[in-house]
């Protein structure tokens, strides 16, 4: 592989090569006798175009090579090159690499690996894991009349404000069968460059912001796609839940997850998480459409539903939502614990996020965890004592349960050191 790079760089100096530019980046791409390229990458990121500059002394971090079985690609997440079979292949992987070089270049900014969509004036990001079917959700809300900000990545600044960067959605090919034919109609007339693996959409400026176009996140959508389902379901979520998703899903590598606990929670503080679980994504972003305009009514909703009856808070079964996977039980169930001193606290709604020291894993705390965290925060206590504590809140809840439970958090928090033995 390195003889290949450096027959490249020699042979480059003979092949024609025109640089590239995109607002906010500058210099960024090199074409090595690959100008027919260029179309596809147009067509691609229509809302943040390529515009041809001065040849730099320097080459572009991003270069391409016109190859016998298609492109060549070089780029810093590519130090060893990448062959690549087809235009929109290549553009797959530029796009990539471009916009990675501009969260790079803007550090005041934060990627989120999310979808991204005006509606009424607000964004509504859907984060999610690799193919889980966000760009097809966000190709859905296009379809729907929804302006579309990203299917993949988007900035977003200090004060909660997304920035689209002008790429256009990318769906994964064939299409499913089971997508509305109303759907499927608007893909295929709009169906921009492709292959055998993936589409882009060509989408005018009214259906897909432009580069740097800024509007606030109004809320965040959790997904899940069930066949069984005769009408979507919206189900309001704990704000955790959303900044639980932002710390997973984001490119802000140069970032500690404390300094980014920081910098989303006020941003979350006013930002609504629901739960969309669909059968059909158009059919679901033309019902999310309509019930986005009355959301007031889900946040009226929301609260009620964390009261009981007599209009106090209620508590939640003692279950335990930890980074960590494991979960330790203890042995000595009269030893006294008390949390340490040197946590740190992140409030969120009725959840509580903590963190053993400075720059340490961020752990999170449902509402009955954080009731604990205030009992060993206020004395040295007992697992039997909190246990006993926890039972007078719950009617008809099995003792062995809670005591179980308790059980695995205090151990789980002794484990990460965010609690210490204390001595009778």
């Amino acid at each position: 592989m390195r003889k290949i790079a450096v027959s490249k760089i020699a042979v480059s100096k003979q092949l024609p090569f025109a640089d590239y530019a995109l607002e906010n980046l500058g210099p960024c791409l090199r074409l090595v006798d690959a100008e027919q390229l260029l179309p596809t990458l147009h067509q691609a990121m229509p809302g943040w175009p390529f515009v041809p500059c001065e040849n730099q002394e320097v080459a572009p971090e991003i270069s391409v090579w016109r190859h016998p079985d298609g492109f060549w690609q070089e780029a810093p997440a590519l130090p060893e090159g990448m062959l690549l079979d087809t235009p929109t292949g290549t553009a797959c992987s530029v796009i990539a690499d471009v916009a990675g070089a501009y969260l790079h270049k803007h550090p005041e900014l934060v990627g989120l690996h999310c979808g991204s969509v005006e509606i009424n004036g607000q964004l509504v990001i859907f984060p999610d894991a690799h193919r889980a079917g966000k760009s097809t959700l966000t190709a859905a809300f296009a379809a729907a009349g929804y302006r579309v900000f990203g299917d993949d990545v988007l900035a977003v600044t200090h004060s909660g404000q997304g920035i689209a960067l002008g790429i256009a959605p990318r769906l994964r090919l064939p299409l499913p069968t089971q997508l509305a034919p109303k759907f499927q109609d608007f893909v295929a007339s709009h169906l921009g460059p492709h292959d055998h693996r993936y589409g882009y959409l060509a989408l005018n400026e009214q259906q897909l912001a432009s580069h740097g176009t800024q509007c606030p996140i109004g809320g965040i959508l959790l997904f899940d796609r069930d066949e069984t389902l005769t009408d979507p379901q919206l189900t309001a979520l704990q704000p955790g839940e959303g900044l639980w998703q932002l710390l997973q899903q984001n490119f802000a590598e140069h970032e500690s997850d404390q300094a980014l606990i920081q910098r989303f929670l006020p941003m979350l503080q006013g930002v609504p998480c629901f739960l969309l679980r669909y059968r059909e994504a158009y059919e679901a972003a033309l019902w999310v459409g309509r019930q986005w305009v009355g959301r007031q009514r889900f946040d009226i909703a929301r609260g009620d539903q964390q009261r009981s009856r007599n209009g106090s808070p209620r508590i939640e079964k003692p279950y335990v939502a930890l980074c960590a996977k494991r979960q330790l039980s203890l042995d000595a169930v009269a030893q006294q614990w008390v949390a340490s001193a040197a946590a740190h606290e992140f409030p969120l709604g009725d959840e509580l996020f903590i963190i053993a020291k400075e720059g340490g894993t961020i752990h999170r705390l449902n509402m009955t965890g954080r009731a604990v965290w205030a009992l060993l925060k206020h004395e040295p206590i007992a697992q039997e004592e909190i246990s006993e504590t926890l039972l007078t809140f719950f009617e008809g809840v099995d003792q062995q349960r809670v005591q179980q439970d308790v059980g695995y958090l205090l151990g789980q928090l002794a484990s990460e050191g965010l609690i210490q033995p204390v001595d009778p």
